[in-house]
């Protein structure tokens, strides 16, 4: 399967033009009241971010969070890793710390969800 050309024309109508024909436009697409979240995950003592995910809404954010969160909960080790602090960031697209699900609440959420 062939997804992509670049330097060939792809119809009369390129084959016509002025030869930009492999040029790519970008432009911003917007999901009404969504927006661009970045996921900070706690990892042992340090942390690591994925790349920016785009969100209906913050509230959806925050629910991924929670599920993140409450999936980690999992791999936490009594005795060897604190049970205490938080497991999930939502920043925004700037960096701005939105909310953080700490270990206490993902754990009364986990305990709600059963």
């Amino acid at each position: 399967m062939q997804t992509a050309t670049f330097g060939l024309a792809v119809n009369d109508y390129d084959a016509r033009s002025n030869g930009n024909f492999d040029e790519v436009a970008v432009t911003a697409a917007t999901m009404g009241n969504g927006g661009v979240y970045i996921f900070e995950y706690r990892d042992g003592e340090g942390s690591r971010q994925v790349p920016p995910s785009t969100m209906p809404s913050f509230d959806a954010a925050r629910e991924e969070a929670m599920r993140c969160a409450i999936d980690l909960l999992v791999d936490l080790e009594p005795g060897t890793d604190a049970l205490t602090g938080w497991l999930v960031r939502v920043r925004d697209k700037r960096g701005e710390l939105l909310c953080a699900i700490d270990v206490q609440e993902a754990e009364a959420a986990r305990q709600l969800r059963q």
